[in-house]
């Protein structure tokens, strides 16, 4: 099995300026949904990745936060955008939890519960850490420049960190995956 793995704040909804802290600010872009069918359409299981350390730095209640990933899943299933998982990482930085990419504890867990095989898939979002996990994974990876993607491309100066692609939205990102 194949697998798109996502971040969440700024890859498939907007980021707000620290953590999404309030459901009510949850806004998915546009180009989200139509990415996420072309993945169901084309084979590939659609996972989120996500660090969510407002968890851990005693922001946001983990409850909260899975009515949270609860919505986005929901209003994607609305238009026919379709996710398989969502993973969360909720321990503060300083935890060393291994599941916060860049560590790759969520990719292990979704390669258990689905089947998955790395060399296959693919990661797209738009900070560093992605761009590091989903090499460390093995998979082809994807920086988009929504959220906080035109930062990040300034901080991949080396060239083991560069991406195997640059994409504006998600929805272009996901095009060249099903290219591939």
């Amino acid at each position: 099995m194949k697998a798109v793995f996502l971040d969440r704040d700024g890859t498939i909804n907007h980021e707000e300026p620290n953590y999404l802290l309030d459901l009510k600010k949850l806004k998915i872009f546009d180009e989200s949904f139509e990415a996420i069918q072309l993945l169901n359409k084309n084979g590939f299981k659609a996972i989120v990745v996500t660090n969510q350390s407002c968890v851990g730095r005693g922001l946001l209640e983990e409850q909260e936060l899975q009515q949270i990933n609860s919505a986005l899943k929901q209003n994607l299933a609305k238009r026919k955008a379709l996710l398989d998982s969502i993973y969360y990482c909720p321990h503060h930085p300083e935890d060393q939890c291994p599941c916060r990419k860049p560590k790759l504890g969520m990719f292990h867990q979704a390669v258990k519960e689905h089947n998955i095989n790395l060399k296959k898939s693919f990661v797209i979002g738009d900070r560093e850490f992605d761009i590091h996990a989903g090499k460390a994974a093995g998979c082809k990876t994807i920086l988009v420049l929504t959220g906080a993607g035109q930062q990040t491309l300034k901080l991949l100066t080396k060239p083991t960190d560069q991406p195997d692609f640059i994409a504006p939205h998600i929805l272009e990102a996901v095009q060249w995956v099903i290219r591939q």
